[in-house]
């Protein structure tokens, strides 16, 4: 099938105003955006997810003849949404590019360089209620079993697993960690989320013991609490190796870094803790991820709550 509109989708389009000799380049807008961006103190990785996200709309316009970002119409950002699902995107991919190209347009009213943001009148793409591959107690349990500790890099992966799983932290937020940032009377660690954002994290004993048992065996003085060889701090790219050699070793099917989070999202809600206390622990700014999970773990939760409460366990039925 073809992913190219037709040509009365075309002329559905071609009603905006095209672009105009005054009218600022796309390179110059998507330059003053990612600046912007930076300077609030956005990551590496999202400059480039929101910068990837508007090239790919500005793209789309050219391919068509169609004006740029500073007079794009929201039938263009329709169109190429469309697109996306033509091409096979998945819905949380799609759902991403919208919200980036919403705050880009967003910063353009701002500034000045639009009136108005073609996304206003644009429902956001849905994403389905399933969760993601997640990995189940049984899963990281297995694979703590095969990686033992009969090597200081043996300890370091256990600590690193259990403490993954028991936060629920994003791994490039763990793999930051200082030996400053735990607090080892309230077994809490601070780390730093996206944005900057710092928070502290609980950590149950069985991680924190896993972490002073590394740290007691490494014998090596260092800012860094996660170190690879050469007493180097452990990298995002190195700790993603580690975990995928891990895995392989455990016969656990690898499903990411960030199956981990899933994984204790699902459980922590399954053993009863509040969506509330779930949205500051993971660091969401909204109730909108805490949400989702719950209402993924709702039947599961609501068997188990059948277990405690039975009505016909109530009755004399002898």
């Amino acid at each position: 099938m073809s992913t190219r509109p037709s040509s009365s989708d075309i002329s559905a389009i071609n009603f905006g105003v095209r672009l105009t000799s005054e009218a600022i380049s796309d390179e110059d807008l998507l330059r003053g955006f990612t600046l912007a961006l930076g300077a609030s103190g956005r990551v590496e990785k999202t400059l480039r997810t929101y910068g990837d996200s508007v090239r790919l709309l500005s793209d789309f316009a050219k391919s068509l003849g169609l004006q740029g970002l500073a007079e794009m119409d929201r039938t263009v950002v329709r169109h190429w949404l469309m697109s996306l699902h033509q091409k096979g995107h998945k819905p949380g991919g799609i759902h991403v590019r919208y919200r980036s190209v919403n705050r880009f347009f967003r910063w353009c009213v701002s500034e000045g360089e639009r009136v108005d943001n073609p996304c206003d009148q644009i429902d956001p793409p849905r994403i389905p209620e399933e969760i993601q591959p997640h990995y189940s107690p049984e899963e990281v349990q297995k694979v703590l079993k095969a990686i033992g500790r009969k090597t200081i890099h043996n300890l370091r992966d256990q600590a690193f697993v259990v403490t993954l799983y028991d936060t629920g932290c994003r791994g490039a937020e763990l793999a930051g960690v200082r030996v400053e940032d735990i607090d080892w009377r309230a077994l809490t660690i601070l780390v730093t989320g996206k944005a900057g954002k710092q928070r502290r994290v609980s950590i149950g004993h069985t991680a924190a013991a896993a972490i002073e048992r590394y740290l007691r065996k490494r014998k090596v003085d260092s800012l860094w609490l996660w170190l690879a060889s050469g007493n180097q701090p452990l990298k995002l790219n190195g700790l993603r190796m580690m975990l995928e050699r891990r895995f392989k070793d455990a016969g656990v099917p690898f499903r990411g870094v960030h199956a981990f989070r899933r994984g204790f999202a699902m459980e922590y809600l399954g053993a009863g803790g509040s969506i509330d206390d779930l949205k500051e622990l993971a660091g969401w700014s909204s109730y909108a991820m805490a949400t989702r999970y719950a209402k993924a773990s709702a039947g599961e939760r609501a068997v188990k709550a059948h277990k405690r409460f039975s009505p016909g366990d109530r009755l004399n039925a002898g």
